[in-house]
């Protein structure tokens, strides 16, 4: 007799939305109806202390499509972004939920699962991404909905980036999640802007909503400020950001400090970076991160991963200080290439350093104007799990993968 099979179960059901969704995406008037289909394959070779566990091959692949409905009117404009995919994971942890559904209020989406275990899963969906209207009066825009939310000014992490940000590694970068926020700006001059947000927390979560205020202008010929002040899921935050130009090379400061909410302590998170472009087309970038909520010692990891911060993300790495390195360049006229290196150094109970490195290679092939082919190799290296599956590194745990990831616009 064979085993029973788990069933495929929705986690959301809402027909309804499903139904007014798909009206609202089928082209009418004016509207410029767009679409990105991309293919994701990631196959893995861990040890027996990495998170995959003792899987030999664990892998992963996704098929995802996002429908993109724009339209600009004489008072403003309004865009529409729904995405489908299909994601199967066999051996490799189920994606957890991302930081942006902690500003989202009601989830539109909804998830068929087909579960073989807690690494071994299907999962076939949809969500609406963006639906935001924007008004324009003068020199003054208000946009309501769902939409994204992308300050800072760091090339790895972005303190000022409060809703938010991609990690360093990150391979599907084209389109930041939406939150759900009121957002007005002002823009006094050519070359000053100031924002005022007003962003929901989940209509089931007890937090408090979040707002911010986020001022950037041009001082000078070379040089950019950016101020950050508001109250971010029941944190009080105040930053700043300085980046310019000095013969050829561009630098940049940015840091944020975050005030004690209940059960917490207050911290700083900073960042400084460099990048220089060499003669021959060759991007290198340095960028050095420094986090007080992240974990000071080895033994501090474990307990870092299971914190509120770092599962909302605020805290974008787990140690408090990391190094982060990068290179890109064209190879030939259709195949980029880019590098990137993140050291953590934290030391152990005797005061040892402790190293624990990422490497990232990735090449991008130009296959048309609107598809591309990306390669990544990534490698880390470090102490892995220990005997009660506790995180002893950084990256230790992080098995070795290469992925492949084809997209194409349309």
């Amino acid at each position: 007799m064979s085993a029973s099979r788990p069933s495929i179960r929705p986690t959301w059901p809402n027909a309804a939305a499903g139904l007014a969704l798909a009206l609202a995406l089928s082209p009418a008037g004016a509207a410029d109806l767009t679409a990105r289909t991309a293919l994701f394959g990631t196959l893995a070779h861990p040890d027996s202390n990495d998170l995959a566990g003792d899987e030999s091959w664990p892998s992963a692949d996704q098929q995802s499509l996002r429908l993109m409905l724009d339209d600009v009117t004489e008072l403003g404009d309004w865009s529409l972004h729904a995405k489908a995919r299909r994601l199967h994971t066999d051996g490799l942890p189920v994606e957890a939920t991302g930081p942006a559904d902690r500003f989202r209020y009601q989830p539109i989406e909804q998830d068929w699962i087909d579960r073989g275990g807690a690494t071994n899963a299907t999962r076939v969906g949809y969500a609406l991404d963006r639906a935001v209207y924007r008004w324009r009066y003068d020199d003054l825009a208000l946009s309501v909905g769902r939409q994204p939310i992308d300050w800072g000014a760091g090339r790895f992490w972005q303190p000022l980036n409060v809703f938010g940000a991609f990690a360093p590694t990150d391979l599907d970068t084209d389109f930041k999640p939406g939150i759900d926020a009121a957002v007005l700006d002002w823009y006094p001059g050519p070359l000053s802007s100031f924002t005022l947000a007003y962003v929901l927390s989940p209509r089931d979560n007890s937090a408090d909503d979040s707002v911010a205020m986020h001022y950037r202008r041009q001082v000078g010929t070379s040089m950019a400020l950016a101020l950050l002040a508001g109250r971010v899921r029941e944190e009080t935050v105040f930053g700043a950001s300085l980046e310019g130009e000095i013969e050829g090379m561009g630098w940049r400061l940015e840091a944020a400090h975050h005030g004690p909410n209940e059960g917490g302590d207050d911290y700083r998170f900073w960042i400084a970076g460099v990048d220089y472009q060499l003669d021959g087309g060759t991007l290198l970038i340095a960028e050095w991160y420094d986090n007080g909520a992240g974990a000071g010692r080895t033994d501090s990891l474990a307990a870092t991963s299971t914190s509120r911060r770092f599962a909302s993300g605020l805290i974008p790495q787990l140690g408090r200080r990391v190094l982060g390195l990068g290179a890109e360049r064209d190879l030939t006229p259709l195949l980029r290439g880019s590098y990137t290196l993140l050291a953590s150094p934290l030391p152990d109970d005797d005061g040892a350093r402790q190293p624990s490195l990422l490497h990232q290679l990735n090449l991008a092939w130009s296959l048309s104007n609107e598809s591309d082919l990306l390669v990544s190799l990534l490698v880390a290296s470090g102490d892995g799990l220990d005997a009660d599956a506790a995180i002893r590194s950084e990256f230790g745990h992080i098995p070795a993968s290469l992925t492949v990831r084809w997209r194409r616009y349309f």
